[in-house]
């Protein structure tokens, strides 16, 4: 009984460091996931707050749109949680994320025209950094396979 718990379990114990970034992946997710609710429940007075532009933006957006922003919150809050639990199909969990980062602001650069919008100095910085992290969160469940430190 114990050689199969064994067998699944993973080989090598991760550093520290990777403890402390699977957290912060975590952490990051949550606060996705908080951002998501938030939209999730913006109503005219929220509405009323924003500018002339982000409301444009807010009020062209497809719904569709809005469930691949979900896609891309909720499979990396799975990732996240997959790391913390040493399972491989971390790295899916973000890889599916990504693809829905991309395919989300690819819409909102694109055919929402957020750059001519908003201006490239509102539109782009926060998705660049998202993108970024989850290209991060990626390498880091794709490198902890490799290093045995998931399974």
């Amino acid at each position: 009984m114990e050689a199969a718990v064994t067998a699944t379990a993973p080989a090598t114990k991760p550093p520290t460091w990777y403890w402390v970034v699977s957290v912060i992946a975590l952490l990051w997710m949550l606060i996705g996931v908080m951002a998501w609710t938030a939209d999730l429940m913006t109503d005219e007075a929220a509405l009323s707050q924003m500018s002339e532009a982000q409301r444009q933006l807010y009020e062209s957006r497809p719904q569709w749109v809005f469930a691949i922003y979900a896609i891309a919150i909720f499979s990396g809050l799975a990732g996240a949680i997959g790391l913390l639990m040493r399972k491989s199909w971390s790295s899916t969990a973000f890889a599916i994320s990504l693809v829905a980062i991309i395919v989300q602001f690819g819409y909102t650069f694109g055919p929402m025209k957020a750059v001519q919008v908003l201006g490239a100095a509102a539109a782009v910085p926060f998705p660049l950094v998202i993108f970024l992290l989850g290209v991060l969160w990626l390498w880091l469940a794709r490198h902890a396979r490799k290093a045995g430190w998931i399974s």
